[in-house]
């Protein structure tokens, strides 16, 4: 195996640990009250305006039957709300409800400071570069899942 994909491999091993362990420390803080894919949603919704089922389901990769059923249980929870269309009235957007937006404001305190707890105990060079990585990263894929669409 030449070295760069035995190095790629240990990075991609690390990512997955590193996630794991995060998505862990995370999810005890919420007594399993929402699955990951369901803190996930009210993610989509609130911070990335992702309103409709189809839209969900292709962002999370999931089937749209499957994005329903955790909506209606959201919704059950009054942590998100169907928002008439008036422009379309054929669909429904979800918004979130005021239940739902505390809740994603404390996921993300809780987030940032799960993510603070860690990141701060690396010198500040590194952390730089390191975002500088995952820019360059993030951006590759972007490029890449353009080149698809097209």
């Amino acid at each position: 195996m030449e070295k760069i994909e035995q190095t790629v491999l240990d990075i991609e091993k690390l990512v997955v640990e590193v996630f794991l362990m995060i998505q862990h420390e995370f999810g005890t803080e919420y007594d399993n009250r929402l699955s990951s894919n369901q803190q996930m949603i009210l993610y989509l919704i609130g911070r990335q305006e992702v309103h409709y089922v189809k839209d969900l389901s292709y962002h999370m990769n999931v089937s749209a039957s499957a994005v329903s059923q955790m909506l209606s249980k959201l919704e059950q929870m009054k942590l998100v709300k169907r928002e008439p269309d008036e422009s379309n009235r054929r669909t429904v957007p979800f918004v979130l409800d005021s239940e739902g937006l505390l809740l994603l404001e404390h996921m993300e305190q809780t987030r940032q400071m799960i993510m603070k707890k860690y990141l701060t105990k690396i010198p500040e060079d590194d952390l730089e570069h390191f975002r500088t990585v995952y820019e360059k990263l993030r951006n590759i894929m972007l490029e890449e899942q353009e080149g698809r669409t097209r």
